[in-house]
């Protein structure tokens, strides 16, 4: 069995070569760094899907501004340095989202004002927000009018110009999604908090 390549023969020619629009240099590239981009980015997300979302990104917004890497001397310097800014974009997205977080702090003390609690419900909401981070475009967009902006499923399909029945089975699947990926990373996810962000 021949030994797997680890360096590229020339990063850079193949980053000049990609400048100028060359779709095997850009498949070249995808493939070398693909496998390496994930795990550094899952460390800082610690959900492999969302890793796979932002890497895909990242080579989206590799091709998109091709032009701009004729002269990139260091190529996987550059690519990190891209990796490290997309997940940064999307943690300060999450950790932006104060009215969600305002939300759940405002409701847990009907459950009680225990500082132990009120960790979990925020814990909570951060991980439901990955999980719809997450999802395809379309149902994350369908989620979010439902859950936070307060449309019904009729004011939803006359907004997207889709099916109420599109609509219903697009939550479905969001909430379905949401669950499974809420239950494999959250040590302690009360059914409460999920209830609470998730459902109405």
């Amino acid at each position: 069995m021949a030994n797997p390549i680890h360096k590229l023969i020339n990063e850079t020619e193949l980053f000049a070569q990609l400048a100028e629009g060359n779709e095997r240099a850009f498949e070249t590239i995808y493939h070398h760094y693909n496998k390496r981009l994930a795990p550094f980015v899952d460390k800082m997300v610690r959900s492999p899907e969302l890793a796979e979302e932002i890497v895909q990104d990242i080579f989206v917004h590799l091709w998109i501004n091709r032009q701009l890497l004729a002269h990139v001397s260091h190529p996987t310097a550059y690519l990190f340095n891209i990796a490290t800014n997309k997940t940064l974009d999307y943690l300060k997205k999450i950790a932006n989202n104060a009215k969600l977080m305002d939300r759940i702090a405002q409701r847990s003390t009907e459950y009680g004002n225990e500082t132990e609690e009120r960790i979990i419900f925020r814990e909570s909401a951060a991980i439901i927000e990955l999980a719809v981070s997450a999802l395809p475009e379309q149902r994350k967009l369908i989620y979010h009018l439902s859950r936070n902006e307060g449309l019904t499923h009729e004011q939803i399909a006359e907004r997207l110009h889709i099916s109420k029945h599109t609509v219903k089975n697009q939550m479905v699947h969001a909430l379905r999604s949401i669950r499974v990926f809420a239950e494999k990373r959250a040590s302690i996810l009360s059914l409460t908090v999920f209830v609470l962000i998730a459902g109405k």
